[in-house]
């Protein structure tokens, strides 16, 4: 929402309306006036007016029939009712002073309120996003493209020039919309087959569940007739009322275009994802019958604007005999834009590497008998693709030595914050170029991954790595030998006075060498402590120094 607070005056005396003008005009406030009712009203719907002075012009209606109509057009507006300024055509009647100090305090406590609403409506946007998250932990197909529909809803409502309530009503609409599915049997959720229509009647009872759910909900939008209508056509063979045409809301036209697209280049339990182009198609030819044709051509244009072959969506496959890792994988941030999918047979898991050809596989070694494992995770990664990652569970730490140098694991209790490390270590982090066949590792930017985080998986890992890092003119050079800084070195500094000066770099590359060690050992103290020390300097928020003077090492950069 714009900062610029924006007032209307209207008032039929010229020399009142000059007057206030004058006064008002400041730097973070624009003023609009006018003498004519309609085109007051007709500011009042394009602009971001605040605060509405009405004085002299009123003869037509009441004050109150003018504020209620004002409250209709542009909801939580204030009308301000002035007395004429002038007496006789010159002399002040009201003071100036206190007049302008009213408008400033009103103005001050409405923009409190607009940020504390702001905030209230991100708030309950993040709660129904995160409530949602936990609604589709149960769900064996993790479908995730909830916030994906949610976000081009709100990029088409903003292309179509929709005003700021639909700019929001939309994406919430679109985040909550199927939350009425809770009611349907799982099976048919998950039914791999074409339902008939005695198995779709319950199923397309689901828009007026979650219609009936989210009226036991206060939101600070209307969300009902956006949620129930987001099934109907527009040719009105739709369900589940059979509207058609702009008999349907446009909030419902746009949402309906964007899910139908996403469902179709997503796996589903009885087909296949179409390609992208075959989803355009499909979209091309239902325009005017299933589709808003008009929505249709936004969509499509926005989605011509993006690169010709988007990025495709990210695949991760666990297995394990129950669903706990499964859940926390899809409570983690990492896993926000990708498909999950849980296997709970060997079998199973090497039928969906098949299938999936997966970015990352997730592997429980308790739900199999060691010897079992080790050949079930052979096979596994004989099956996948090169590029596709494996990170193991293991029972404890002292399971290490069954596994290879160059395998990723983390051991029990699990967290989700441990998972969330780790797959963005494996799945968001390009492999580095090889140098020599004894040498891999990654290579990536300090603003994607911080020194801070690739300490972390390396320690979780027990890793014996080197990490080299650049930051403009500046490099620096840690080991860890086993999961443990044992040395840093950065410029002049050595030991612990260069750690602290190397987690404070915030822009650079890093190289990550697996398997190289050091002789030389600079650093002693344990590695979380050296961690929550660093935790603690950079709470302090100091910009790094960018001259070649010598800085303390504690200062922040």
């Amino acid at each position: 929402m714009s900062t610029t607070k924006g007032i209307l005056i209207f008032n039929r005396n010229d020399k009142e309306r000059e007057s206030l003008r004058s006064l008002l005009k400041t730097g973070d406030v624009i003023v609009f006036d006018t003498d004519d009712a309609l085109d007051a009203l007709h500011i009042l719907q394009k602009e971001d007016i605040r605060v509405v002075l009405v004085g002299n012009g009123m003869a037509a209606m009441s004050p109150g029939e003018f504020r209620d109509l004002v409250e209709k057009i542009r909801p939580g507006v204030s009308t301000v009712f002035t007395s004429p300024f002038f007496d006789k055509g010159r002399d002040l009647t009201v003071d100036i002073g206190e007049f302008l100090n009213m408008i400033s305090d009103h103005l001050r406590r409405e923009n409190v309120l607009t940020k504390e609403l702001a905030e209230v409506k991100q708030f309950a946007y993040s709660i129904a996003d995160r409530l949602l998250q936990i609604f589709a932990v149960n769900d064996r197909y993790f479908f995730n493209n909830d916030h994906l529909v949610a976000r081009m809803s709100r990029k088409i409502a903003a292309r179509m020039n929709l005003d700021d309530a639909l700019l929001e009503a939309i994406p919430m609409a679109a985040l909550l919309r199927d939350i009425g599915r809770v009611v349907i049997h799982q099976q048919i959720l998950e039914e791999t087959k074409r339902l008939n229509q005695l198995e779709l009647t319950p199923v397309k009872a689901h828009p007026i569940h979650t219609m009936q759910i989210l009226r036991q909900v206060s939101f600070p939008w209307n969300l009902d007739s956006i949620v129930i209508q987001h099934h109907e056509h527009y040719d009105g063979s739709g369900y589940p009322m059979g509207l058609k045409g702009r008999e349907i809301t446009i909030g419902a036209r746009i949402i309906a275009v964007v899910d139908a697209f996403y469902a179709m280049t997503t796996d589903r339990p009885y087909r296949k994802a179409l390609s992208r182009e075959m989803a355009i198609t499909e979209m091309k030819k239902n325009a005017g019958s299933q589709f808003d044709p008009e929505v249709v051509e936004v969509f499509l244009a926005l989605i011509g604007d993006e690169t010709s072959e988007p990025k495709p969506q990210k695949s991760l496959l666990i297995f394990e005999r129950e669903n706990s890792v499964a859940a926390m994988v899809k409570l983690s941030s990492a896993a926000a834009d990708a498909e999950v999918v849980h296997a709970t047979s060997s079998i199973e898991a090497i039928s969906r590497i098949r299938q999936k050809e997966p970015q990352l596989v997730i592997l429980d070694s308790g739900a199999l008998e060691p010897e079992t494992f080790m050949r079930f995770y052979k096979t596994a990664r004989q099956t996948a693709a090169p590029s596709c990652r494996f990170l193991l569970i293991i029972p404890g730490r002292e399971s290490v030595g069954r596994f290879d140098d160059d395998v990723e694991y983390i051991s029990k209790p699990l967290s989700i914050e441990q998972l969330t490390i780790a797959i963005k270590n494996l799945l968001l982090k390009p492999s580095a170029p090889v140098a020599c066949e004894e040498v891999r590792g990654l290579t990536g930017t300090l603003e994607d991954f911080n020194l801070m985080d690739i300490i972390q998986i390396l320690s979780l890992g027990l890793k014996t790595a080197k990490v080299e890092i650049t930051s403009g003119k500046d490099a620096g050079v840690l080991y860890l030998l086993r999961g443990k800084v044992v040395f840093a070195s950065a410029g002049s500094l050595r030991g612990t006075e260069a750690f602290y000066d190397l987690i404070r770099w915030r822009k650079g590359f890093f190289y990550i060498m697996h398997g190289q060690s050091t002789d030389e050992v600079n650093v002693t103290v344990d590695t979380m402590h050296l961690l929550m020390d660093a935790c603690a300097l950079m709470d302090e928020k100091a910009p790094r120094a960018t001259d070649s003077k010598p800085r303390p090492a504690a200062q922040i950069r």
